[in-house]
């Protein structure tokens, strides 16, 4: 696997150099992390990855921590290479690369995301959301999982390189290069799932029509977003209740581009009576809820 992995990486001269002040570590609020032992000690002359911690906040801002024992500094003859499969299908993305539908590739002063079109990797439009950070410790990685497809989990694996040199036309020379798998060779991916609590926002709410007439047709629409994606609400379940003159109406509803509407048809009787009702969403395990009354005409 080692060649393989050499030989699709080689793709440092569509990386994005960064500004210096986009290297430094992000400051944001983790929660979910889990830390991914790794066997030490494999080859003496490779950065030696003792550990791979991932963590993400309520954003669905990821942050991976490549633990690297033996490198204090990020040298020029050094590369990071981060591999997600971030549907979790192998079928899916490089079959040669466990299923990856992108990699992560850092270099001195670099760093780019590249996606897996069917047939190669090629680089993504600048993110915004990706960053690193190199310390004594090892790498820190920076990525919102809607540069990486809005991924719920993937699985990953992590590759560390060095002895890179350059050729007389400047391109990169893995001849002699020396890496540390994690996991090690054989043994598969590792496998996180992004977890955040979700919350909804009213963007808007109407009825129709004004006023309310007995004997026709009423609704109530209740637009939301939600905060992983800060969009529409994608999917999830709409609860409708109504009563008028303390009876309970029928309802029926949908859900549609991320507006919940409820219908109900007003029965003769309710002229000149009060209609009390309420429109729920239900999405991810976050609710959000909007009553109304209105007077039936």
């Amino acid at each position: 696997m080692k060649g393989r992995l050499l030989m699709v990486v080689a793709l440092g001269a569509a990386l994005v150099a960064l500004p210096a002040a986009a290297l430094g570590s992000n400051a944001h609020a983790q929660s979910n992390s889990q830390t991914y032992p790794d066997s030490i000690g494999e080859d003496p002359l490779a950065p030696d990855i003792t550990s791979i911690q991932v963590s993400n906040d309520d954003n669905a801002n990821i942050t991976f921590k490549v633990n690297i024992s033996n490198r204090p500094a990020f040298t020029s003859d050094m590369e990071i290479d981060l591999f997600l499969d971030t549907d979790q299908n192998p079928a899916t993305g490089d079959s040669q690369l466990l299923g990856a539908d992108y990699i992560i590739q850092l270099l001195p002063g670099q760093v780019g995301v590249f996606q897996w079109n069917g047939t190669g990797f090629f680089s993504t439009p600048s993110s915004t959301t990706l960053t690193y950070a190199y310390d004594p410790t090892g790498a820190t990685i920076h990525i919102n999982a809607s540069d990486l497809g809005g991924t719920k989990g993937f699985n990953f694996g992590v590759d560390a390189i060095s002895g890179i040199t350059v050729d007389a036309q400047g391109n990169p020379d893995y001849t002699n290069v020396h890496d540390d798998l994690a996991p090690d060779p054989g043994h598969g991916f590792f496998n996180y799932k992004v977890i955040v609590q979700i919350s909804l926002t009213q963007t808007a709410f109407t009825t129709s029509p004004s006023p309310a007439k007995a004997g026709k047709r009423f609704s109530a629409s209740l637009a939301a977003n939600e905060s992983d994606t800060s969009g529409p609400v994608a999917s999830g379940t709409v609860t409708c209740s109504a009563t008028v003159g303390g009876k309970r109406l029928p309802a029926t509803h949908s859900l549609t581009s991320g507006i919940a509407s409820c219908f109900w048809k007003l029965p003769k009787s309710a002229k000149g009576k009060t209609l009390h009702g309420k429109v729920t969403i239900n999405s991810q395990g976050a609710t959000l809820s909007k009553s109304f009354a209105v007077k039936v005409h």
